[in-house]
């Protein structure tokens, strides 16, 4: 699983519990692109496979992770 950042480059630094949780993602979705996104407030990670996104998560420039929540489905 590849991890691509969306600009040229990041200056976030990963928390261990940051990096523990995008392992996790990789190994939930092997085989599927692993996306960052920088945002002024930190980083979304996004997990696409078959060109869908399956999963979305934030983390926040100051080491936590935002909570979990449902995301609807697209029309």
């Amino acid at each position: 699983m590849r991890l691509c950042a969306d600009n040229g480059g990041m200056a976030l630094e990963l928390t261990t519990d940051q990096a523990r949780l995008i392992a996790r993602l990789r190994r939930r979705w092997p085989g599927a692109d692993v996306r960052a996104h920088q945002r002024p407030w930190g980083v979304i990670v996004e997990v696409r496979r078959d060109g869908r996104t399956v999963s979305l998560t934030a983390l926040d420039g100051e080491g936590g992770i935002a909570p979990a929540r449902s995301i609807p489905n697209a029309a």
